[in-house]
């Protein structure tokens, strides 16, 4: 039997024996360096070592300078560690480029059992009770065992850069249906601009709480398209780190006779590159689809040459499936799919 767990002293002699079986590879996911092998071996040393990992998904955590709010796990298969794996709350610009979401590790003895598979599908699962949807996973180019494995669980490839595969892999988190009320998500809030907001928009008024750039034009005119906002309004993008608002996302009405949705959103250029327009329409999709009586799919348009819209579409399950009278690029999103690691 395969599951996950938190790093414990109770398995510790289990621990080091997985370590060994390593024979000095980096154990991905795990937070263990080699250089601290010998500090770790004290107990009392490694009783601290294991609270200071669990202290990384703790709410309101004050973490090192380049860390982020992480699940920590050992992979076990009856109840021996034989890998590790950690999910990571966020993406910063660092780990975007060369970490993802999720990095894992199984020990050599126990590879090519459908071990690395198991557990893998275990982290997606914790990801999603996270609210992390979609997840980003990377391997080595060469690593063709580490991108069968991350495929089986339903990684869709992005692109090549880095030497690194990056895959996108959706996980159906849950979402609170699309109301009057903002959208929360990981990185961000969607608010529902005032009547005076958009007042204030259409006249050219700024606030202070609006960052350098914004509204953008295409802000303006998605905000002042009605008079009256509502829940099927664009949104401010309010960002948690600093409460500035730097961009908008939202739909362009409500639902056609046929349950589409469509959305539009964009960011200031310096909010740019950090994964929170991913992490945005994602949650914006997910209120919408959650949204009854009756079943919704979100759908959007690109130009042609907008390459990191379409990347933004693509990794969270949407399928470019023509093109309007405009030339413009239609892009749906099935409903369904969701993690092949959930089921």
């Amino acid at each position: 039997m395969i599951e996950i767990i938190r790093p414990t002293v109770d398995l510790v002699a289990s621990w080091w024996a997985a370590v060994d079986a390593f024979d000095g590879e980096l154990v991905h996911g795990s937070g263990y360096r080699h250089e601290d092998r010998d500090a770790l071996r004290d107990p009392a040393a490694f009783e601290v070592w294991v609270d200071w990992l669990a202290s990384h998904e703790a709410p309101g955590a004050d973490l090192p300078e380049g860390r982020v709010p992480c699940s920590y796990r050992w992979i076990l298969e009856d109840d021996r560690v034989v890998g590790t794996i950690a999910v990571r709350h966020v993406l910063d610009a660092v780990l975007i480029e060369t970490g993802g979401h999720i990095g894992y590790a199984v020990e050599p003895g126990s590879r090519g059992r459908g071990v690395a598979r198991a557990g893998l599908a275990l982290g997606l699962r914790l990801a999603a009770s996270r609210g992390i949807d979609p997840v980003l996973i990377m391997c080595e180019d060469d690593n063709l065992a580490s991108a069968r494995t991350i495929e089986s669980v339903g990684g869709r490839l992005e692109d090549e850069r880095g030497g690194l595969r990056r895959y996108w892999v959706t996980t159906g988190a849950r979402a609170e249906p699309l109301g009057d009320g903002p959208v929360e998500t990981r990185l961000a809030r969607l608010v529902t601009a005032t009547v005076g907001e958009v007042s204030g928009i259409r006249a050219g008024r700024r606030q202070p709480s609006w960052a350098e750039g914004y509204p953008r034009e295409d802000d303006v005119d998605a905000l002042s398209s009605v008079s009256i906002p509502d829940e099927w309004s664009a949104r401010h993008i309010e960002r948690r780190s600093d409460g500035l608002v730097v961009g908008s996302a939202g739909c362009f009405g409500p639902p056609d006779a046929d349950g589409w949705v469509e959305i539009g959103y964009g960011l200031v250029e310096s909010a740019r590159g950090a994964g929170l327009m991913t992490d945005v329409v994602g949650s914006l999709c997910r209120a919408i689809e959650a949204r009854g009586p009756r079943e919704l799919r979100v759908c959007a348009h690109t130009l042609p040459d907008n390459i990191e819209s379409q990347r933004v579409l693509a990794r969270l399950g949407f399928d470019h499936v023509g093109e309007d009278d405009e030339g413009q690029w239609r892009w749906e999103r099935d409903a369904g799919h969701t993690s092949s690691g959930r089921s």
